[in-house]
């Protein structure tokens, strides 16, 4: 009897074991998923606790929480414009060294290089003097992405739109899907009722300069719809997000809706190129007010493009002034500029210059040596500059005061510029 009564209690042990820990179990359960559930408010009550205590305690919850949920900022109510560019800049650089990545976000052109041309002004005569016409993909975000993979082997993301319409949409099309570098790219339907952006470059015999024409095309219908869930995803992690070929897309619709929702671990560059002010008012206005929002990390530009621009701003642009005079009187203006503005600005083949604002301080110029051969005009080198820059903001000593590594950034910004323009 005593046996059949030992059997009896190890079983009913070992059921109450198993009962046990089938109960634990379900308890993590239901409590994870009341933590997901509820994980705003708690976030938010915990952020209030953790402030209460020391600044040490506070930065080290802080690290680790960017460590296992880098998204936990925007959880907790804390949007993009509300986070320190200093905290950005040392999150991507440190806590998502393994995780960040590198979003392409604007226009995508098919490129016909047409050389020599040997005349100035047009006229209604017949030459057959061509040599062959160069067939490639084109345009400021794919030059971006390719000196990006070309200089630092980094792929990337693409968001652009392109066309279905005649076999030069279909030629784009197929170009992109051979490209390397791109990791992954969004291009929309491809409606077969809209043509690709196409690019017309009449290249001089002496290459020193060249005549462009640009078709629009799909890109004029791009704007943050079909892209932005894709984007708050992708990106939620953080890294680098480069708008470009700004006026020649429809971004500049909810513009500063679209740049609020995206995680605050995203530094957002810019670089929106030649625009007319007279056709692209509404489309700078709405820059301007993500600019005073502070939504936009970093500006590149060019003097002309940044003349233009302030002219719209209601500033007084005046010509006898230099570059960085005008700058500085941009940049005493309150929220008229982002926080780091990167003008590039005499160009000479002794030398290169940069002018830099951060923080509304004007910086001193800087300069490297040789410049660029005046005779080396080739479509898409300038994009070799903003690669080098957006990838230089985000690679380096996360503990770098921001000035320092704004400056050391341009610099050898200039220095791969220069050096792909000479190749």
């Amino acid at each position: 009897m005593a046996q059949p009564m030992h059997v009896i209690a190890d079983a009913l042990a070992s059921q109450s074991f198993y009962i046990e820990l089938t109960t634990k179990a379900l308890a993590v359960v239901v409590v994870g998923l009341l933590a997901r559930l509820f994980r705003g408010p708690l976030l938010r009550y915990g952020r209030v606790v953790i402030k209460s205590g020391p600044d040490w305690l506070e930065r080290a919850v802080g690290r680790q929480a960017d460590r296992l949920y880098p998204s936990w900022r925007v959880k907790t109510g804390m949007r993009h414009r509300q986070v320190g560019l200093e905290w950005r800049f040392e999150t991507v650089r440190r806590l998502l060294r393994r995780r960040r990545g590198y979003f392409i976000l604007g226009g995508v052109y098919l490129d016909l290089l047409v050389r020599p041309v040997g005349v100035t002004k047009l006229e209604d005569k017949e030459y057959s003097n061509l040599d062959r016409v160069h067939c490639s993909w084109g345009g400021s975000a794919c030059y971006v992405g390719h000196y990006l993979y070309e200089n630092f082997g980094t792929k990337s993301y693409l968001y652009s739109k392109i066309g279905g319409l005649g076999v030069l949409s279909h030629e784009l099309k197929r170009l992109l899907r051979q490209e390397p570098w791109i990791k992954r790219g969004h291009y929309g339907s491809g409606d077969p009722g809209q043509q690709s952006g196409i690019s017309v470059h009449l290249k001089q015999k002496d290459a020193t300069f060249r005549t462009t024409f640009t078709h629009k095309g799909a890109l004029e219908e791009f704007n943050w719809s079909p892209v932005l869930s894709k984007l708050e995803k992708k990106a939620g992690r953080g890294g680098v997000l480069h708008i470009s070929g700004y006026f020649r897309t429809g971004l500049h619709h909810e513009l500063c809706d679209s740049l609020q929702r995206l995680s605050p671990n995203l530094i957002v560059c810019i670089d929106h190129g030649r625009f007319l002010p007279e056709d692209h008012l509404m489309p700078a206005q709405a820059l301007l007010e993500a600019f005073s929002m502070q939504l936009i990390d970093v500006y590149i530009s060019t003097p002309p493009e940044l003349d233009r621009l302030m002219a719209l701003a209601g500033e007084e642009v005046d010509e006898s002034l230099s570059t960085a005079e005008k700058l500085k009187t941009y940049a005493q203006r309150p929220n008229l500029l982002p926080r780091v503005t990167v003008v590039r600005g005499e160009v000479t083949a002794q030398s290169v210059t940069s002018l830099v604002v951060v923080d509304s301080c004007l910086l001193a110029p800087v300069t490297v040596e040789p410049g660029l051969p005046p005779s080396r005009d080739v479509p898409g080198k300038n994009n070799a500059f903003n690669a080098a820059l957006v990838h230089y903001l985000s690679n380096g000593d996360p503990e770098e005061p921001m000035v320092d590594l704004v400056g050391r950034a341009v610099e050898r910004a200039l220095r791969c510029w220069v050096a792909n323009v000479d190749h």
